[in-house]
Formats: structure tokens, sequence, C-alpha cells
């Protein structure tokens, strides 16, 4: 169902990718970090032919995945020579500094950032007294979504920024409820919570154009499995009791596109864009590739787009590196369901 595309790979200009993810906009280009032979860090884009360029100025580190959006414009983590560690966006090759540790931000991170089309960008970061939060940035100001001075006590995964301007994010409530939570400004709700249903949630949710959220999940009655919420009901897509024994994430693009990060049963991790392991396989570690052997792969929200292309960190058993690209075969036919009949309502808002 899928031909595979070889971004860039260690041994030549490159030598490491390691430990972040790659990132595809919707015109297939992948974006991703890079450690180089002279020591330096950049980030590079390219799309198989010709080789990945940089996307920018080389940084002392580079210390998340890059996200891209449709326009080109680049966010990520990084420091500079001083030292100074930031969020970064590049534009038409130009770096701009968009938050930094200074007087209300203490250190940025962890994980990476993620970047809508009028170039926001929505990231981690730790404030001034202990404080960890959920945040966006543009050109002009540094504005606080959600933290720990308030009901939540800690937050994980991505925050994604939707299309409405909403942030989706994932986080625990004080008293040990683990939720994924979309706030617009001063109100944020519920999109799901443990309780009923759900003993645990994945870090990872995504989040698509109109709303729906795609995540792994533990039934309280056992096992694990991928659902989808759309603000009306909660609906399963992959379940406890078939061919996969361990549900890791889930990524979500538009129209439904949905890519299982999971383990079959008796067989490795991998990606799947269906529910049969075999024939909906895109890659797995144990994978047979380029004369060797897949050892290692990662992949999260930032990595899929619509038309059902998958940015994919591949190392090999010879250990040699790849961005590689996965990319549907023939017209894209979704084997999921997402949406449906539902197994129950949204949690209330919070």
């Amino acid at each position: 169902m899928f031909s595979k595309t070889v971004i860039a790979m260690t041994g030549g200009q490159f030598t490491d990718f390691s430990p972040y993810v790659a990132s595809i906009n919707e015109a297939g280009m992948v974006a991703f970090q890079a450690a180089l032979h002279d020591g330096s860090m950049g980030v590079f884009i390219g799309s198989g032919a010709p080789e990945a360029e940089p996307a920018g100025p080389s940084l002392a580190r580079v210390s998340s995945h890059p996200d891209l959006n449709d326009a080109g414009d680049t966010a990520f983590y990084g420091g500079d020579e001083d030292g100074v560690d930031g969020v970064y966006l590049l534009r038409a090759k130009a770096l701009h500094r968009l938050a930094a540790p200074d007087g209300e931000l203490s250190a940025i991170g962890p994980l990476g950032p993620t970047i809508d089309e009028a170039g926001r960008v929505a990231f981690r970061a730790h404030r001034i007294g202990g404080v960890s939060g959920i945040f966006t940035a543009d050109d002009t100001a540094v504005t606080t979504v959600a933290d720990t001075s308030e009901g939540w006590s800690r937050f994980h995964g991505l925050p994604v920024i939707a299309p409405d301007g909403s942030v989706v994010f994932r986080a625990d409530r004080k008293g040990g409820v683990e939720g994924i939570y979309a706030a617009d400004g001063p109100s944020t709700h519920a999109i799901v919570e443990t309780g009923r249903l759900f003993s645990r949630l994945a870090r990872f949710p995504s989040a698509t154009d109109d709303g729906t959220v795609a995540f792994a999940a533990t039934l309280r009655a056992g096992g694990e499995g991928i659902f989808s919420a759309d603000g009306r009901r909660i609906t399963q897509v992959l379940g406890p009791d078939g061919a996969f024994e361990s549900c890791r994430g889930a990524l979500l693009a538009d129209h439904g596109v949905l890519v299982a990060i999971a383990r079959p049963r008796g067989a490795g991790l991998g990606l799947f864009a269906g529910p049969d392991p075999e024939f909906d396989r895109i890659i797995s570690i144990g994978d047979e590739l380029l004369d060797s052997e897949v050892s290692d792969l990662a992949a999260n929200p930032v990595s899929l787009n619509s038309s059902g292309q998958v940015a994919i960190r591949i190392r090999l058993a010879d250990e040699r590196q790849l961005i590689l690209r996965a990319d549907p075969v023939g017209n894209w036919v979704d084997r999921w369901v997402v949406g449906g009949e539902g197994l129950e309502p949204p949690t209330p808002s919070v």
C-alpha cells in the first residue's frame, strides 16, 4: 500500500537524526533535525530529490523536532552560540526567536512545538517559580494557554493549534484525572477524560481541522485501543480484542486519515494504515530495508499529512539512520472507522 522514499541518510553530510521525529506538510515536504560532521546542527527540508537543503542558518544545537507548515515556515527549539535556548521560527531562511528564558520563562520544552498556517507556534515551557505550562507565540507576544498554577498538575505530548485558534493539549488535572483538552482564550473544555471508560490516556493525541481528536488509551475494562472524539461522541477505532496487543499512539490528519502506532500480536512495533497488521502495515521494527533491518522507528502527530504521507525516522541494524517518507500507492482508502456509532458522549466541560 505504501512506497518509500529516502529523504536523507547518515554517512554523507549527516551524522545523526536522533532523537527527534520528522514532520511533513501538505505538499509532502519533510523537515528534520540533523547533526553535521563539523559539530553544528541544523533544520533541513527535502522531498527526496534533489538532496535535502538547510531551512536556514545552523545553530549550536537543535533540541526538538521541527514542525513545518504549508507556507514553508518551520518552528523548533534550539540554542545559539551564546547558549541561549529558545523557540525559533525559520521563515524564508531568516531565523526569528519567538520566545526564550527571560523574566517570565525559565526553560523551554520538553518535546517540541507545533505551528499553524499563520506562523503561530504552540509549545511547552517552564515559568519562574517551577510552574510548567502550555504557551503560544508569534512575532508580537507570548501567551499563556494553561499552567500548573491553575487546576493542572502536569502536561504531556505536543500542544496542537487548531484552525479556529484553539489549542488542544494532553494534561493531568490536580486530583489525578488524565485528559485531552481544548483551550480557546479564557475558555477550556475537556474532549475526553479518564473515568468510567478509560483508566489511562496516551501522551500524544492528534487533532484535525474539524476538531476531531484521535488518541490511544487503556480501557478500564482492560486492554488498549485507538479512539476518536469529535465533541459529540467517543468512538473505538481499534479495539483490544483484535490483531494488536498494544497501542502506543494515533496520528490523525484531515479527511479522517489515520495511522496507528501499535504492536501486532507476536510482532514488532510499527505504523499501520488500517486494522490488518499485514495488509495495512506501513513499516515495522524487524522489516527488511536497504539490505538491513529496521531496529527502531519514530513518528508523532506532526509526521502525517491529509494525503496519507508519513515522515518516519528510522534506525537500521547496521546503525545507519534514515529520514523516510512513506507514500500511499494510488488513491488513499480510509481503512479505519473514525466517527460512526459512539461508545459514550464526551466528557463535560471543565
